[in-house]
C-alpha cells in the first residue's frame, strides 16, 4: 500500500530563504548561522529502560535516524550489482529504486514516534538518464517527497560546482532551456533541505552550504555534522575544504557550546568495499582513520560514498560503544539508528542504541507519488535519452576473461584513445570494474551508452617516463582479472605471476615498440586511476596531470557516432604467465 509518510511536506520557502540569506561571507563567518528544525512530536515515552554504566534515566525520547547514501540520482533502480544486495539467506536479490525507497523510509517511519532522515553526499549525478537529462532538479523534487531533513556535499556536488549547488536550492530553472521540456514537468521548487559541509571554507564563491543542523524533536535536540574527505579529482574552482577530523572538532565544540549533546555525524569518504551483506562489518571501515580517531562526543556515524552497506559498532577514544552504519549506494538500504535520548540531560545513552540496515526489497508495494514523479521525470527527458547515436552489430560484454581482459573495457579505452589523441594522447588505460552493464547489440541511443557508464567521470592527460609508466601497470598487476587496466589497442603487456609483486609486468608494448624507460608517454586515463584517494598509482603521484576536456561518457558518444558500427574488440592484449 502507499506510504504517506513518505511523502513528508516541508515549507520549501521558508527553508529556501534560510539557506540563500547566508551565502555571503558576512553569514558565514558569523558560525551561528544554524538550521533549527522543528519535528512534531508527542510528549516523551516512558517505555525504554536503561542497564548500562550510565546512571537510569527516569525517561527517555527516542529519535529515529534514518539514513541513504551516495543515492546518485538513482530515480529509477540501476541495472547490474548497484541494484542488488544480499539477503539473510546469503543470496543476492534485486534492491532499490526511486519507488521502493520511498514507501520503505515511509514504513520506517511509521514504526518510530519521531524519525529524521538524512542523505550523506553525492545524492546528484546521473545513475538514472532522467536524472541526468534533468540536471539534477528530478532528484531534488524526489528528495523533497521523500522527507530528507537535511544532505551532506559529496564529491559529485562539488565536482559540479557551487554554481550548480545553488541552482539546486533556488526555484525555478537555472537557464530557460531548463524549462523547456515536452511534457513539462511542474514548478521546480528548490531543495526544501539544507546542504550540509562543515568542512567546507566559506567563500563568496562556495557552495551554498550550512557547518551544521540542530533538529528539535520534542524536548530534545540533535546536531548533525558532515563532512567530506578532500579530493584531487574536485576542480580547484569549486569549495575548499578543510581536514574533516578537526572540523568535526570544531563542530562539535560549537553544537556542545549551543547546549547540543545527542550528535549525529554523516562522513563522505572512500572506505570502498565489495560487501554486499547489510548486517556485515567490513573491516574496510572500521580500519578508516577517521573512524578510529572521530571525536568521542559524537553519538552516532553514517558513512557515505562506501559502495555496500555495513553496520557496525566500535569503541571511541573513551572506550564508550558506538554505532557506525553505511547505507548501500544507489538507494538499496537504509541505516537505521534509534537513539535513546534522556530528556534531563539532553545525552545519549548509547548502550540503549539500536541499529540495523534495511534493504530496499521490491516486494514492498511501491510509493504510487513517487512512481508518478519517476515517470514524469521519464518522459521529460525521453527525447534526449532515446536519441540515437551509433549501431554495435553485436552485444559487447563486459565480463572479463581468466586474464583480466574485457572486450567492453578494451572498446572504452579504444573510445578514450580516440577522443584524447588530438591533445597528445599516446595511449588508454581504463578500469573494467567502471562499467555497469554490457552494451548491446542494435541501434544505440544516448540511455544506452549513459547505463554503461553513467557517472560522466573526466578524462586526464598525465605524462610519465617509460619507467613510470612500467610500475603503474606493475601497481595494477596483481589486481588482473578483477579492475585492472584494460588497455587500448596500440598497447599489449605481459604479466608474469610467477616473479614477486611490484615487478610483475615483464613486457610492454606500444605501437610495436618496446617501452623506452627514459621516454616520455602521454596516457589518457580516468578519474579512478588518476586519483590517489582512488588508490591511484604514479600516474596520480608523479604524473603532469591535466584534464583532457571530455568525460568519460562523452568520449564513449564520440566513438560510437564516428566509429560504428561497432563490433566486439579481439581480446589479447594481455597476457597472463606463470
Amino acid at each position: 500500500m502507499q506510504q504517506k509518510s513518505s511523502w513528508h511536506e516541508v515549507n520549501s520557502a521558508a527553508i529556501h530563504t534560510s539557506i540563500t540569506g547566508r551565502v555571503g561571507p558576512v553569514a558565514f563567518a558569523l558560525f551561528a548561522a544554524v538550521v533549527l528544525v522543528a519535528t512534531l512530536a508527542s510528549p516523551p515515552r516512558a517505555d525504554a529502560q536503561t542497564s548500562s554504566p550510565w546512571s537510569p534515566a527516569a525517561e527517555t525520547r527516542s529519535v529515529r535516524i534514518l539514513g541513504i547514501g551516495e543515492f546518485s540520482g538513482a530515480l529509477s533502480r540501476p541495472v547490474g550489482f548497484q541494484g542488488e544486495l544480499r539477503d539473510g539467506s546469503g543470496n543476492v536479490r534485486p534492491a532499490g529504486g526511486g519507488p521502493h525507497l520511498a514507501a520503505t523510509v515511509g514504513k520506517l517511519r511509521d514504526q518510530a514516534e519521531d524519525s529524521l532522515l538524512f542523505a550523506t553526499g553525492d545524492s546528484i549525478g546521473g545513475t538514472a538518464p532522467e536524472a541526468a537529462l534533468l540536471g539534477d532538479r528530478a532528484t531534488i523534487e524526489y528528495f523533497n517527497r521523500l522527507g530528507v531533513d537535511g544532505a551532506g556535499v559529496g564529491r559529485r556536488e562539488l565536482e559540479k560546482g557551487a554554481d550548480h549547488v545553488r541552482s539546486l536550492v533556488t526555484p525555478g530553472c537555472a537557464t530557460e532551456r531548463d524549462c523547456r521540456v515536452d511534457p513539462p514537468l511542474p514548478p521546480f521548487r528548490g531543495a526544501a533541505f539544507p546542504f550540509l559541509a562543515s568542512n567546507a571554507i566559506p567563500s563568496p564563491d562556495s557552495a551554498p552550504t550550512f557547518p551544521f543542523a540542530i533538529h528539535r524533536v520534542g524536548d530534545v535536540r540533535v546536531g548533525v555534522v558532515a563532512v567530506t574527505s578532500p579530493s584531487t579529482s574536485v576542480p580547484e574552482t569549486t569549495t575548499r575544504l578543510t581536514d574533516p577530523l578537526r572540523a568535526i572538532d570544531e563542530t562539535v565544540e560549537s553544537l556542545r557550546f549551543l547546549g547540543v549533546e545527542a550528535i549525529v555525524a554523516m562522513v563522505q569518504s572512500d572506505a570502498v568495499h565489495d560487501n554486499l551483506d547489510p548486517a556485515a562489518c567490513p573491516d574496510e571501515l572500521t580500519e578508516l582513520d577517521l573512524v578510529k580517531q572521530l571525536n568521542p562526543a559524537v553519538d552516532a556515524l553514517i558513512v557515505g560514498a562506501s559502495g555496500g552497506p555495513a553496520t557496525c559498532r566500535v569503541f571511541d577514544s573513551d572506550n564508550d560503544e558506538r554505532v557506525v552504519v553505511a547505507p548501500a549506494s544507489h538507494g538499496r538500504s537504509v541505516t537505521v539508528v534509534d537513539l535513546a535520548v534522556d530528556p534531563s540531560t539532553g545525552d545519549v545513552i548509547r548502550p540503549q542504541t539500536s541499529v540495523f540496515n534495511q534493504t530496499v526489497n521490491l516486494d514492498i508495494e511501491p510509493d504510487a507519488g513517487t512512481e508518478e514523479l519517476v515517470r514524469q521525470a521519464q518522459a521529460a527527458a525521453a527525447p534526449q535519452a532515446r536519441e540515437v547515436i551509433g549501431t554495435a552489430d553485436e552485444t559487447i560484454e563486459r565480463a572479463m576473461d581468466a586474464n583480466g581482459e574485457s572486450p567492453l573495457a578494451d572498446l572504452i579505452a579504444d573510445g578514450q584513445l580516440h577522443a584524447a589523441r588530438g591533445r597528445g594522447a599516446e595511449l588508454a588505460l581504463s578500469n573494467p570494474d567502471s562499467l555497469r552493464t554490457d552494451l548491446p547489440a542494435g541501434p544505440l541511443d544516448y540511455a544506452d551508452l549513459h547505463t554503461v557508464q553513467p557517472y560522466g567521470d573526466r578524462l586526464y592527460l598525465v605524462t610519465v617516463t617509460g619507467e613510470e609508466l612500467r610500475a603503474a601497470f606493475d601497481h595494477f598487476a596483481d589486481d588482473i582479472g578483477r579492475n585492472g587496466p584494460a588497455v587500448s589497442s596500440n598497447v599489449r603487456y605481459t604479466v608474469d605471476l610467477r616473479r614477486p609483486p611490484g615487478a610483475r609486468v615483464s613486457e610492454i608494448i606500444i605501437d610495436d615498440e618496446p617501452v623506452d624507460p627514459g621516454r616520455e608517454y602521454t596516457v589518457v586515463v580516468n578519474e579512478f586511476l588518476s586519483s590517489p584517494e582512488w588508490h591511484g598509482s604514479v600516474l596520480a603521484e608523479r604524473g603532469d596531470r591535466r584534464e583532457a576536456g571530455v568525460t568519460d561518457l562523452d568520449a564513449l558518444r564520440r566513438y560510437v557516432a564516428e566509429e560504428g558500427p561497432l563490433s566486439a574488440p579481439e581480446t589479447g592484449r594481455i597476457s597472463v604467465v606463470g
